[in-house]
């Protein structure tokens, strides 16, 4: 036990060791820790810059938001994204791919309906090569050090959701907190005649629970408010079957203001404060988690049509704190993002599509900037 546990300290303090600070450490400003936070958004939702995430059923934020898809419902999402990490004169891109979410609901009887989801809580996919030199036997060696984190933390949820009257909803969700993150470490040498290449991976598995509940008051003719609030369970952390840390979920909590009055216009403003702190320092090297605010304020407007298909655009703006610090400098992310909705097949189908610009920054002297793609398809049978 205290070999394996040894062999992870090792390859973890490689990986964070290998460059001057944190953030180049780890490949950028945002996947520090145990990763960065997608926001468990739909892609509705993201193009409004996540301001209608506790009233989109396709986001897994607010339990109440499921009856919203009216019938019963599958929707599932990508989001690829482009990150470029600036560090003086030099610059680095890299990509992620990313399947954040997944969501099915089931209607019982007129005022009822069970779901179950999947999305991405932490994302913790990054890898960065640095060239390196070492003294040996005189000679000065040369290799590029790699390390490479392939990993998440998802959050499947069972959900229960009741039209207490046709403004009032409410719901509940039992989480279930797991992931798995193999954090590779390999040194290839230029001379591989004298120096043979290594490779060294270790494979860590989360796991943890939460319970969560929601509210929507809302008329469709004015508009309304929602609440959501997520209390958080245990949270390990395993290295093969041996227990290597304790932490709890984050509790989370959020709210938003929709206004409707308008024809074919919805605007929408929410904020929500995560207890990112409940982590700890797992499995970071710049520092224990913080907490933060999560703002964004948006809108989506129809009435256009393609062909002879309704046609909803979406604008929106968002500011937040990622959780885990880098350098020791809390990570600052600012976005804008738009979109556009499509709905086909007589209403049994939707299509949407948003872009997202962030920035990011810890006043460390190195800045990233992202483009993110979220594509979301919806089904109602």
């Amino acid at each position: 036990m205290k070999i394996r546990i040894a062999l992870c300290g090792l390859v973890a303090a490689i990986a964070l060791g290998i460059a001057p600070n944190g953030a180049a450490a780890q490949g950028s400003l945002s996947v520090q820790g145990l990763g960065y936070p997608p926001g468990q958004f739909g892609t509705r939702a993201l193009g409004t810059g996540g301001a209608m995430g506790e009233v989109d059923p396709t986001s897994t934020v607010n339990p109440a938001a499921i009856l919203e898809f009216g019938a019963a419902a599958m929707a599932m999402q990508i989001a690829p994204e482009f990150r470029k990490v600036t560090d003086g004169s030099s610059s680095s891109t890299s990509s992620t791919q990313r399947f954040p979410l997944f969501i099915g609901a089931l209607p019982i009887g007129d005022n009822l309906m069970f779901g179950v989801s999947s999305s991405t809580l932490l994302d913790r996919t990054w890898q960065t090569t640095t060239p390196q030199s070492q003294y040996s036997g005189g000679d000065t060696v040369l290799f590029n050090s790699t390390a490479k984190s392939d990993g998440s933390v998802n959050d499947f949820a069972f959900t229960a959701a009741y039209a207490v009257k046709s403004w009032f909803r409410v719901g509940v969700a039992l989480h279930a907190i797991n992931g798995r993150d193999v954090l590779t470490t390999t040194r290839t040498f230029q001379d591989t005649v004298r120096y043979g290449n290594s490779l060294e991976d270790v494979t860590s598995t989360y796991t943890g629970n939460a319970i969560s509940a929601g509210m929507e008051m809302a008329d469709p003719s004015v508009g309304g408010i929602a609440l959501s609030y997520r209390r958080g369970g245990r949270f390990e952390q395993t290295l093969g079957d041996t227990l290597v840390s304790k932490a709890r979920v984050p509790d989370r909590f959020g709210a938003s203001a929709i206004f409707s009055g308008f024809s074919g216009t919805v605007l929408a403003i929410r904020t929500a404060y995560d207890e990112w702190s409940a982590f700890g320092a797992m499995d970071s090297a710049s520092g224990a988690a913080r907490n933060s605010w999560d703002s964004s304020i948006g809108g989506e407007f129809s009435g256009a049509r393609f062909g002879s298909l309704p046609l909803v655009f979406r604008a929106g703006a968002r500011w937040r704190d990622l959780p885990f610090p880098a350098d020791g400098q809390q990570v600052h992310e600012g976005s804008v993002s738009g979109g556009l909705g499509l709905v086909m097949a007589r209403g049994h189908a939707a299509f949407d599509l948003s872009m997202i610009r962030a920035q990011r920054s810890a006043g460390i002297g190195i800045s990233e900037s992202a483009w993110t793609m979220s594509a979301g398809i919806t089904i109602r049978p």
